[in-house]
């Protein structure tokens, strides 16, 4: 099984999320009695596979994602 490059398919997923957010991806069309549908997921499904493919292209660079709680004493 191939590796998967999280980075690539965050920046593809943004893509098509601007894309059906500005209205540029047509996802139905009707002529008369004929139809097409061509995306079935929905803005929300896009949004969350692009989350997940961000964080892991995240963990993948390098980039801290969590951080502790710094260690001050209280002066009381």
């Amino acid at each position: 099984m191939a590796e998967i490059d999280w980075c690539a398919r965050a920046e593809k997923l943004r893509e098509i999320e601007m894309a059906m957010l500005s209205g540029d991806m047509v996802t139905a069309a009707r002529f008369g009695t004929d139809s097409t549908e061509w995306a079935k997921a929905s803005l929300k499904d896009v949004q969350a596979a692009l989350q997940i493919a961000e964080r892991r292209c995240e963990r993948l660079s390098g980039k801290r994602t969590r951080y502790a709680i710094s260690g001050r004493a209280r002066p009381y």
